[in-house]
């Protein structure tokens, strides 16, 4: 199983340097079956690459909002999983996230149960850090809406777990 950890440089900013490392460490134990993408509309200095560079593949994209970006930057992942990082990961969010892409028993998001409003509410104002999903759903729901900028990983995430599909965020 492949996967494809997708890094957006505008929103990082100056912390790329920090969030590649931390990319870095967490696929080390699928070498050989994963890649990191960093997409960038032209912002990225070298201070920001310091000793990266050989470590990822870079994606030149025009200036958008996220969800076009995020669209065209896993048009170009080979990954069957696509993991979508806004935020600082946790220590073990990927080796989850493919744990759970592994298990076939069970979709990586829970069936949907009724949630209390004030708890929905709560969770939609949580950042997301992190999103990952199993390439056919992102293909089959049409990725992220490219019309939406900060609200797009949120709008994914919510219509990923109405269709019950294979996905995992980490909020903040």
């Amino acid at each position: 199983m492949n996967i494809s950890l997708i890094i957006d440089a505008r929103l990082t900013g100056k912390d790329l340097s920090c969030r590649l490392t931390q990319a870095r460490q967490q696929i080390a134990l699928f070498q050989g079956r994963s890649e990191i993408i960093v997409i960038d509309d032209g912002g990225i200095t070298s201070e920001q690459l310091g000793e990266h560079a050989k470590d990822y593949r870079l994606v030149r994209v025009r200036p958008a909002l996220m969800g076009r970006r995020f669209n065209l930057a896993a048009s170009h992942c080979n990954g069957r999983m696509l993991g979508f990082c806004l935020g600082p990961l946790d220590s073990a969010w990927v080796e989850r996230m493919m744990a759970a892409a592994a298990d076939e028993s069970r979709p990586m998001v829970r069936p949907s149960r009724p949630c209390p409003l004030a708890l929905f509410q709560l969770l939609r104002q949580t950042p997301t850090r992190a999103l990952g999903v199993e390439r056919n759903w992102f293909e089959r729901l049409g990725g992220f809406d490219p019309s939406l900028d900060l609200s797009a990983v949120e709008d994914l995430a919510t219509r990923l777990k109405a269709c019950r599909a294979n996905a995992l965020v980490q909020r903040a």
